[in-house]
């Protein structure tokens, strides 16, 4: 889901009906179990921390593709030089006019992509977090380093908006987002939760997740102990890369990995060139200082040294089978 990178979230604007149909309140328990949805990075008594919908694009399918596009478009515009310079032997005016032609085209693609995805994929952040701190009752939106670089907005205030989003290039996907209204109930900004998927429970599930944890404490997030794990690691290695392009690309291809190696490799190696060119978002001293953890935090769930850690543990990943088992139960 490219919705918020391209076309960008739109503004000044009231709600569609969508929208409306989809809203996800504040103070009302849903019947499901609740799940972060491998977007979670941080859990302790003060704050909880997640990833936004970028961090699953970043090097991904969109990315190889239009590297890939570009690549064609170079080697065609090379091409075409080399190959009406051996026809004529001298630079004439159409060996010009295709030069200018081939240029331009290049340009043009390569401004287009830079503006309106690899922007945002490279040379940008490893991630832009998402910080609900339930000691101040704030959410904390990162946007990017410096002055001016953090949305920062009241948990439960009339304002924000809550709902299951919907992808504008495929309708299928869903996302956790949030408006920013102001008071005639018109859309001034914008942000999503963790990642999209392309089932309405799954963010559902999480948006209860958040709920119980801002309005019912820490200790009341998850129905079993072995639920409170963290799945997600930032660290940009390349196992790292690989298992997220295993879970990207989904468990019915997961078998032919091997034979789809030249994919799977292709994304593993542009996702870990993404994360290798950009930088890690730094929260402004005076967020750090709110959530400063207090020693010996009884809720801080450990972070994983490489994605999916803790399924190593028979007893947690069965808990996890059983969960998935229930989840069916009631779809």
């Amino acid at each position: 889901m490219l919705t918020g990178w391209y076309p960008q979230f739109s503004k000044n604007r009231p709600l569609t009906s969508q929208e409306e149909k989809d809203h996800l309140p504040f103070g009302r328990k849903q019947d499901v179990i609740p799940e972060d949805g491998v977007g979670l990075i941080h859990f302790n008594s003060t704050f909880i921390e997640f990833v936004d919908r970028g961090f699953k694009l970043k090097g991904m399918s969109a990315t190889l593709a239009f590297l890939f596009c570009e690549l064609i478009v170079l080697g065609a515009f090379f091409g075409g030089i080399y190959l009406a310079v051996e026809s004529t032997q001298e630079f004439t005016l159409a060996t010009y006019l295709i030069v200018a032609a081939g240029e331009s085209t290049f340009l043009f693609l390569a401004y287009f992509v830079w503006k309106n995805l690899l922007r945002f994929d490279l040379f940008a952040y490893t991630h832009n977090p998402i910080r609900f701190n339930r000691k101040t009752g704030k959410i904390h939106v990162f946007r990017h380093n410096g002055a001016g670089g953090v949305l920062s907005v009241p948990w439960g205030d009339p304002s924000l908006y809550f709902h299951i989003g919907h992808g504008m290039q495929n309708k299928v996907l869903r996302d956790l987002r949030c408006h920013v209204l102001d008071a005639s109930r018109s859309v001034q900004d914008t942000f999503t939760v963790g990642h999209s998927t392309d089932e309405d429970l799954r963010i559902v599930e999480q948006w209860e997740f958040i709920r119980r944890y801002m309005e019912q404490g820490p200790s009341h997030v998850v129905d079993d102990p072995l639920d409170g794990v963290i799945t997600l690691s930032l660290k940009p290695s390349w196992k790292n890369c690989y298992v997220w392009v295993c879970f990207a690309l989904g468990q019915s291809l997961f078998p032919m990995r091997h034979v789809l190696f030249p994919l799977y490799g292709a994304l593993t190696l542009t996702r870990w060139l993404s994360f290798k060119t950009c930088k890690e978002p730094v929260w402004p001293a005076d967020i750090q200082a709110e959530g400063a953890m207090e020693p010996g935090d009884p809720h801080h769930w450990p972070e994983p040294e490489f994605m999916g850690a803790f399924a190593e543990n028979d007893a947690i990943y069965q808990r996890a089978v059983r969960r998935n088992e229930l989840r069916k139960q009631r779809l």
